[in-house]
């Protein structure tokens, strides 16, 4: 689907969201999230055999900030909330492709069983561990910011959220002893006063959902693309990637 077509859309960030990589619990309400390993295999390789080139969150920006566009024929894989899942089933998947990826996780929950990050009246989920993170970062996968307990920060007074963003921020580095360059909004919601709060901490982008404009780049308002469990088929998740390699020139207004 992507042979002829090598640029991306006016603001669409070439970025895609999974978050957990496996099949559905039995008490998950919400299932769109789950993309079973088998098929994460295949989309992930589908993009590669077409010769797309996988960056890093903050790789990807970095280009952005130095050329005024993305890189041609790119695109960033993110996951959200630091599932063990991503470690068991996405990390396996991701060293045997040679794929970079970027994971936002959320520090307080790493090692533990918890109901922080998943739908409300779903059990406890266990998150990665302090280890399997030093070890995928090792490997090269990097790992961002999604708050400290992934609390809505949108609702939140501007001490909190200073508090969400700074701490996570800290603890991510002692553990990688790596920068911690790029954030990812819980549930993708943000207001002005947290993306300031954000840049002020460091931070050279926050991604969201669906919640930032769609008319031009804000560097910590950036949506992503999420693939979700009914993305079955190959042409359905072709179909959804599509825009990102629509033609388009340089974007402006970028913050």
């Amino acid at each position: 689907m992507f042979d002829s077509i090598s640029e991306l859309s006016a603001a669409i960030a070439p970025v895609i969201q999974y978050h957990k990589i496996d099949d559905p619990s039995r008490d998950a309400r919400v299932r769109g999230g789950f993309t079973p390993p088998r098929r994460f295999k295949r989309q992930l390789t589908f993009l590669k055999h077409r010769g797309v080139v996988f960056y890093t969150a903050s790789e990807l920006i970095e280009h952005y900030k130095q050329h005024g566009q993305f890189p041609l024929n790119s695109v960033a894989v993110t996951l959200d909330d630091g599932w063990q899942d991503n470690y068991t089933n996405a990390f396996p998947v991701l060293k045997s492709l040679g794929i970079k990826a970027t994971i936002f996780i959320v520090p307080s929950c790493l090692g533990e069983q918890s109901t922080k990050a998943v739908a409300e009246g779903e059990g406890v989920r266990a998150h990665l561990s302090r280890a399997q993170v030093r070890e995928m970062s090792d490997d090269g996968i990097e790992f961002g910011s999604h708050s400290m307990n992934h609390r809505l920060l949108h609702e939140l007074p501007a001490d909190k959220v200073l508090f969400e963003v700074e701490e996570a921020k800290r603890q991510i580095e002692d553990l990688t002893q790596k920068e911690c360059r790029t954030f990812a909004y819980p549930a993708g919601y943000y207001n002005e006063a947290a993306q300031k709060i954000i840049a002020a901490a460091g931070h050279i982008a926050a991604f969201s959902t669906i919640y930032g404009p769609t008319d031009r780049f804000d560097l910590y308002g950036l949506n992503r693309i999420e693939v979700l469990r009914r993305d079955r088929f190959i042409f359905q998740f072709a179909r959804k990637l599509a825009p990102l390699f629509a033609t388009r020139g340089k974007a402006g207004n970028d913050q």
